[in-house]
């Protein structure tokens, strides 16, 4: 099948994809020309904005367009006066762009009204390039013979910078994350300046011993380490700026007689990946680090006269001799280090709904024509490029991405296990009668297979989206809920029934590396990892996605490596970042954890950057470990540990049992005190009774005053007998038992008291 070919042939806006064909191929799959009348009218200069999601480009004719690769059309934005020498959006928010005319000026143009908004004519030449500093309101155009520092708001002169005299200007342009300039020159000599300063801070000469470069390309990779220099000879050279050396000269191929662009694609795993554009119209890639040559590519439709790389995806988009855009994706050979002179190329255009279907569509009938498993490869490029599966194969390709075994006959003895087994769970409200009863089966059948489950409240949070959504086919769904705790979970028991601090952990180093500011404000809050990550890897991100986006979740997260799962956990806090930072109370933050629809699309592409950049110390790969399948004919014991821990409930059950026969032993103890205790009151009232007897014989006061005492001696013997007693008995059975009779006691005391008084008076 060949390539697909866009002519836009004078048109203002149209599809790019309009057979909706999207197969990888030997080859760019996406060429774009602009012919009509058999005339070709060549594209010249093309350009990525920073999101490497739009791509616009200038003819020769001076016509400028702009093309959204996900929105999948393109739209002419206006026709200039001339033929454009550079063009390059700019940094800051409005993304206008930026045209550099043959007349020497330059001019901005709006996307929205699609007209020239301002333009700048200080040059005395054309203008070869354009870059912009750290804040993005100050651009630096060169052309031969002067650089010029101004102004993007009012497009006014900052200042004029003093060069070299006699000499050619090759390149001037930013530093900006160090405040640095370059400025390169034909005479083979390299400047750094400091922005702030204007002093040269470290120069260099391009020359390999007596050999010089003969300078005529220059380019500072994606983190502004090293600057790569080629020119009219067979061998670049890589200066370390922050160590201001030359690291390295690399040789080309002896049929190489100059380079014609050198520019950095991003790193791979901390390698610095160069593509070099030969004069025989050939790319080559190369790794820096180990000065290896990756692949050569050549383009399909004509020699690459010029290219231009992402900002933030491994994919060139090219300039052929005659005219026409290619778009490669080299991603596969320079993560693989694979050497290929035609390599498989893929476009970065986002494909449509049928393009999905198509490609699932084709792995499904290989599998069924072959009686293979699929293609787990094709699969991630399904992934990659639509972020979902489509939904009429979606619980299709989970079983064999997780390759689950079917085990009917070992689903059906636990079936017959889970009988006997009395319900344990919460109640929850069920709209769906089915969904229910399905709930507490698979529930049971977890309890039988993994005991510890029954001890653990929260697992029944974890596994409750998946049963919804699953409930037709219980028995995938269970061997999906198997797979799932003994890979994704299998960390989570060594706490049990507390939540998995070892995985959290995890999570809170993932965080505090890339978002330092967000951390600070929640140790200042005093907010645990418990809000900020358990609260959604106990529900599976059920309470903060609706069906469609949960579902888009996790297709993404079965289709990655274990640890996937918790740096979009890492990620949800930092896309959530702004709402979190103006929260102030523990219930705001909380709330913010909690039906809080956020797309998916947006947490995705967070989580797999968070991914490319941790560093291997807070890589959560090595703890989690890696991926093992249920095998066929029957599910597994959940490992030696559950068993353990099992155990070590059994042990705090008994132990609970035991203090609770203890308890009831001292509570019998506490009764017979009571009965005591009530006999020597009446002895005391019978006793009380004679002396009142005695009292009315009396008339002497004094022999009242007596009875009196004696009475009062009787009833403090037996108080202090009671409170020695009870005090032996309060710290296992508390105060409450005794305060009914303890006040029944006094009262009858202090009644007693009352009557001696009237007595007395009398």
């Amino acid at each position: 099948m060949e390539a697909f070919i866009l002519n836009i042939s004078g048109k203002e806006k149209g599809s790019l994809l309009q057979n909706k064909t999207f197969v990888p191929l030997d080859g760019p799959i996406f060429s774009i020309n602009n012919s009509s009348n058999d005339k070709t009218v060549n594209f010249v200069h093309a350009a990525w904005n920073r999101f490497s999601t739009e791509i616009v480009a200038g003819d020769c004719h001076g016509f400028v367009y702009i093309f959204y690769l996900e929105k999948n059309r393109f739209s002419l934005i206006c026709r200039l006066k001339t033929c454009c020498s550079f063009l390059t959006f700019t940094s800051d928010k409005t993304q206008n762009i930026l045209v550099a005319l043959s007349d020497c000026s330059v001019v901005s143009l709006n996307l929205e009204s699609k007209e020239v908004i301002n333009h700048f004519d200080h040059h005395t030449s054309c203008v070869n390039y354009i870059s912009f500093n750290k804040s993005g309101d100050i651009a630096l155009s060169c052309c031969k013979d002067q650089a010029i520092l101004w102004y993007l708001t009012t497009f006014e002169v900052f200042r004029v910078l003093t060069l070299k005299k006699d000499v050619d200007i090759m390149k001037v342009f930013f530093l900006p994350e160090r405040d640095l300039i370059v400025s390169a020159f034909n005479d083979n000599s390299v400047f750094l300046w400091n922005f702030n300063s204007f002093k040269c801070t470290s120069q260099f000469l391009c020359t390999s011993g007596e050999s010089p470069l003969n300078l005529k390309a220059i380019d500072a990779s994606r983190d502004e380490k090293l600057l790569a220099c080629a020119g009219r000879s067979n061998w670049f050279l890589i200066w370390s700026i922050s160590e201001n050396k030359i690291l390295h000269t690399i040789s080309l191929p002896n049929n190489i007689s100059n380079v014609k662009q050198i520019q950095f694609l991003p790193n791979s795993n901390d390698n610095h990946i160069l593509s070099v554009l030969s004069s025989d119209g050939i790319i080559h890639i190369f790794n820096i680090k180990s000065m290896e040559l990756l692949f050569k590519l050549t383009g399909k439709n004509g020699k690459i006269i010029s290219s231009c790389n992402s900002t933030c995806l491994f994919q060139i988009l090219s300039i052929t001799l005659q005219g026409s855009l290619e778009l490669y994706d080299v991603e596969e050979f320079v993560t693989n280090k694979k050497i290929e002179p035609k390599p498989k190329q893929i476009t970065s255009v986002k494909p449509t709904r049928e393009d999905k279907k198509i490609l699932v569509k084709q792995t499904i009938k290989e599998k069924k024509q072959t009686g293979v498993k699929m293609d787990k490869e094709r699969l991630q490029s399904v992934i990659k490029n639509f972020e979902e599966y489509p939904e009429k194969y979606r619980f299709f390709v989970w079983s064999q991405i997780l390759d689950l075994p079917h085990n009917v006959d070992a689903f059906k003895v636990l079936h017959q296990e889970s009988l006997k087994i009395k319900s344990f769970v919460k109640e929850y409200s069920f709209l769906n009668p089915g969904v229910q009863k399905t709930f507490l089966r698979l529930m049971a059948m977890l309890v039988c297979w993994n005991p510890l489950i029954q001890e653990i409240d929260y697992y029944q949070c974890v596994v409750f989206p998946f049963i919804k959504v699953l409930h037709k086919n219980t028995i995938m769904c269970f061997e999906l809920l198997v797979t799932f705790i003994s890979n994704w979970c299998q960390n989570w028991f060594l706490f049990c029934p507390f939540p998995p601090f070892n995985i959290l952990c995890v999570v809170e180093n993932i965080l505090a590396f890339h978002d330092k500011e967000l951390m600070a404000h929640f140790i200042k809050h005093e907010i645990s990892v418990e809000v900020y990550a358990w609260s959604l890897l106990k529900t599976s991100f059920s309470e903060v996605f609706n069906k469609k986006q949960w579902l888009k979740l996790w297709d993404n997260i079965l289709s990655n490596p274990l640890s996937f799962q918790l740096y979009t956990v890492a990620a949800f806090s930092i896309v959530m970042r702004d709402v979190l930072l103006s929260c102030k109370t523990f219930k705001h933050f909380k709330d913010c954890y909690r039906r809080h629809g956020i797309s998916a699309s947006v947490l995705l592409k967070k989580a797999y950057q968070l991914q490319q950049t941790s560093p291997n110390d807070i890589d959560p790969q090595e703890l989690i470990g890696t991926y093992a399948s249920v095998p066929k004919g029957a599910y597994p014991s959940f490992f030696e540990m559950s068993q353990m821990k099992t155990d070590l409930q059994t042990l705090i059950r008994k132990r609970i049992i035991d203090h609770e026969i203890h308890y009831l032993k001292q509570r019998e103890d506490l009764l017979d005190i009571k009965s005591n205790y009530l006999k020597e009151l009446q002895e005391l009232q019978i006793l009380r009774r004679k002396l009142l007897l005695e009292s009315i014989e009396l008339k002497d006061a004094d022999a009242l005053e007596s009875l009196d005492r004696k009475l009062r001696s009787v009833q403090n013997l037996i108080q202090d007998n009671l409170t020695n007693q009870v005090s032996m008995l309060k710290g296992a059975l508390g105060e409450d038992m005794f305060s009914t009779d303890k006040t029944g006691t006094e009262k009858q005391y202090f009644k007693f008291q009352d009557y001696m008084k009237k007595i007395k008076s009398k």
